[in-house]
């Protein structure tokens, strides 16, 4: 009699805990336009690698900000930075100089090797300044006929939803609606050498465009060499390299940059979300002097672009990947996910599975669930996952992330498969 009372006192409070989140997310939904993918979960507590509800349910977070949390929620350097800085000087726009900016300027130019870098907030802008610069480089330096300039992509490209990044992208869902579009867009398929040499054969052509790993449409790996012959065929063609970091830089691969892994340097590269760890807006675009010089004074500038605040926080994440060794634990971490997942989950129920240090996908055999379903599975024991293009879900822990937490979510998935096989009765 008493375990029954407990029992009821327990359904009316997991009912009631169910309607409050329900009201909250009518709320959402009531009052914020409806303009992204967004999983069933509100959270309301981080640090490190874990998130909570506001029922106290603990979650591991492999989808950190899409890869933007790289030294994990509330990192206490970054958030001593930026509590440092904000009680003295936090934000003026470029209309006037700050003590800030040229330090970080410095530090990201001589990290990297280049000569000049303009300070933006988000990774579309980066790119969308990269493609600005491909342009007047091809007008000023290689001499193209006004308005004809041609910028190259690869197919399944992303670099965000501004007018410039839906021109140049095949997903229907990003530029259905509003045509007209940005022109001289090309597209060629990702990891093709022998189409890259045929298009930048022709005079027009002023910048190619491309990442290291393709994140969006389920981490798509190039063939070993490809980015070499990048390098080569653009130089041999005299087309700038423009190459979208975002997603793979600062260590999300292993290596500060993924084009790092074969000992290439890009003419122009772009570099956002854990620019700050994710506690700010901030991106970067490089480039040698040749091509900077070519931006006119106030040709291109945002209001919040190299505010102090962004700087400090950037500059202090940069020299955190190097203490902390971050690199390193992504290689690491990302050798124990890969190879627990091999051996813990049979090749029919994960046919395929591709990345490297921090970012990886994994396709599971359609009959067992779709990716929103097992997503959905995954949350409800603890796990946050991203399922991304192409019936793939997408891993991106933070690079602090230990081996008892890759060991815990690799026990999750194992769970969620093993469970979901028992349900749809399948045979393998």
């Amino acid at each position: 009699m008493i375990r029954q009372v407990y029992r009821n006192r327990e359904l009316m409070r997991n009912d009631l805990l169910k309607k409050l989140l329900l009201q909250q997310l009518v709320a959402s939904r009531e009052f914020h336009a409806e303009n992204a993918r967004v999983l069933d979960v509100e959270v309301c507590k981080g640090l490190g690698a874990k998130l909570w509800d506001k029922n106290g349910k603990e979650y591991l977070d492999f989808i950190a900000g899409q890869g933007a949390n790289s030294a994990g929620h509330c990192h206490p350097k970054l958030i001593g930075a930026m509590q440092e800085q904000m009680c003295v000087l936090h934000h003026t726009t470029r209309s006037i100089n700050n003590n800030v900016l040229p330090e970080f300027c410095q530090t990201i130019c001589t990290l990297f090797n280049y000569d000049k870098v303009v300070v933006m907030n988000t990774g579309n802008e980066s790119v969308e300044l990269a493609v600005k610069l491909a342009r007047i480089w091809g007008y000023n330096v290689k001499k193209i006929c006004p308005k004809d300039a041609i910028v190259v992509f690869t197919n399944g490209n992303y670099w965000g939803c501004s007018f410039g990044a839906i021109s140049a992208s095949m997903d229907p869902l990003l530029f259905t609606g509003f045509k007209p579009l940005v022109p001289n867009m090309k597209l060629i398929p990702y990891d093709d050498p022998c189409s890259l040499e045929e298009i930048l054969r022709h005079p027009n052509v002023c910048g190619f465009v491309t990442e290291p790993i393709q994140a969006d449409v389920g981490v798509i790996v190039p063939q070993e060499g490809y980015l070499a012959e990048v390098r080569r065929l653009c130089t041999q063609n005299k087309v700038l390299w423009v190459c979208n970091e975002v997603m793979t830089g600062l260590g999300r691969t292993g290596l500060m940059l993924g084009a790092d892994h074969e000992c290439v340097k890009p003419d122009i590269l772009c570099l956002g979300k854990s620019l700050s760890g994710g506690m700010y807006p901030v991106s970067a675009t490089l480039a040698s002097c040749e091509v900077m010089e070519l931006l006119r004074k106030g040709s291109h500038h945002s209001t919040y672009a190299g505010n102090p605040l962004g700087a400090r926080v950037a500059s202090t994440m940069l020299k955190l990947i190097r203490e902390d060794a971050l690199c390193e634990n992504a290689t690491a971490m990302g050798t124990l996910f890969r190879d627990g997942l091999l051996c813990t989950l049979n090749k029919d129920d994960m046919p395929v599975m591709r990345g490297r240090g921090l970012l990886w996908a994994i396709k599971i055999d359609p009959r067992i669930g779709d990716p929103c379903d097992i997503c959905n599975h995954l949350r409800d024991c603890g796990l946050l996952v991203w399922p991304c293009r192409d019936e793939f879900l997408r891993f991106t822990p933070p690079l602090t992330i230990t081996e008892e937490e890759v060991t815990q979510a690799i026990a999750i998935i194992k769970k969620v498969i093993d469970h979901m096989k028992g349900c749809h009765k399948i045979c393998t």
